[in-house]
């Protein structure tokens, strides 16, 4: 089984449509109705606009096709017994069970739609009602579901672990390790703004904020647009960044990175609107981020991912908020801050929070801002 994705010279009604991705056997046979389900995740259902959601979706069935073609099963002919082997074959391989869950919804929704497609008559599968448990009070005003829904009876019971965050001197520590200057200034916004890597890496000049004219005691709102910022879900979101560092974002943009903007217009013929520029003058990659996020680890004693810091964000983000809104105004005001689709997501760090004294709380995005030492 392979999977590939079209390139520009594919086209529907004359579009070209670039970026989709399609599955072939090891006999470079077109594997349908996989595709035509892939093709309408990319280029028809509105929910699904984001290319890094069109990946997950052709990931997960191409590890249930993969299976398939292995076992020389027929898709429409699969058993639920057959379904239960092939999760049970992903957990004597050790993934965790989050994300085989993950894999069984998006085949579910596959079968789902090929029998709402007439394309098969049967589902290898059925639903059952389980419990998922909410945090004490958390609209307790309006919850008469009785905290029941339906899921499908493959699906693994799980324990959701708590968010791995640093205390701020921890992250401060590990973001003094990193190099260079931009590196730094990504991690803060993913630190005191909760941005996610894609965001913070791929963050566009158009919708940094000048601190000129505000206060230098409040923090100025920051307008993630998905025409020009890849949020996920394509979801518009603001965040607020602090007046010292939106200081020297703007400062970076307007000393540094010009000759690199120069550098890349010239290689490339058209020009770059993504704040980060590589000393190579190229859009900074994930991949990049990543070893470099790696090295500092290394460097500093203190083991830090891109998202553990977004994690720091939230737990200290959603204590801070508790104490002036309540519960479940923190959870609605982190949830918006990071772009959550549900706010049971949030609900994570109701539970990280009470690993933390509240008095480390107090005045933390200054305390951060105090020990932030940016080089120049």
């Amino acid at each position: 089984m392979r999977l590939f994705r079209t390139d520009a010279t594919f086209t529907k009604n004359g579009v070209p449509l670039p970026g989709i991705p399609f599955l072939a056997s090891s006999k470079a046979q077109l594997v349908e109705p996989a595709n035509q389900y892939l093709f309408y995740v990319a280029a028809v259902r509105g929910r699904t606009r984001s290319p890094a959601t069109w990946q997950t979706y052709a990931d997960h069935l191409y590890e249930f096709f993969s299976f398939l073609e292995e076992n020389d099963l027929d898709w429409s002919q699969v058993s639920r017994e057959q379904m239960a082997v092939w999760r049970n074959s992903m957990l004597d391989r050790g993934l965790s069970r989050n994300t085989i869950n993950k894999r069984i919804s998006t085949v579910s929704v596959f079968y789902s739609w090929c029998l709402h497609h007439q394309l098969t008559s049967t589902l290898p599968f059925s639903t059952q009602e389980v419990f998922v448990s909410k945090p004490k009070g958390f609209l307790a005003h309006v919850n008469v579901s009785g905290n029941q829904v339906q899921a499908n009876e493959l699906t693994l019971r799980t324990h959701r672990p708590l968010p791995k965050f640093l205390t701020i001197p921890e992250a401060v520590r590990f973001i003094d390790a990193l190099s260079p200057r931009r590196v730094q200034l990504v991690a803060y916004l993913m630190l005191l703004c909760g941005l996610r890597r894609e965001e913070a890496c791929g963050l566009d000049i158009r919708v940094l904020p000048s601190p000129a004219g505000h206060s230098p005691n409040k923090a100025i709102k920051m307008t993630l647009n998905p025409s020009n910022t890849p949020t996920k879900g394509m979801k518009e979101r603001w965040v607020m960044v602090p007046y010292s560092l939106a200081g020297h974002l703007f400062d970076y943009m307007m000393r540094e990175r010009p000759p690199l903007a120069k550098r890349y217009a010239k290689r490339y013929g058209h020009v770059s609107t993504k704040l980060f520029l590589t000393k190579d003058a190229e859009e900074m990659s994930f991949d990049g981020l990543d070893v470099t996020f790696q090295r500092a680890s290394a460097k500093s004693g203190v083991k830090c991912t891109p998202h553990r810091l977004r994690h720091t964000f939230g737990t200290y983000e959603f204590l801070r908020m508790a104490e002036k809104k309540g519960t479940d105004g923190a959870l609605h005001w982190v949830r918006d801050r990071l772009g959550h689709a549900s706010i049971m997501t949030t609900e994570i760090y109701v539970h990280a929070a009470d690993l933390l004294k509240h008095d480390d709380v107090d005045g933390y995005v200054q305390e951060t801002l105090i020990r932030m030492s940016i080089r120049p």
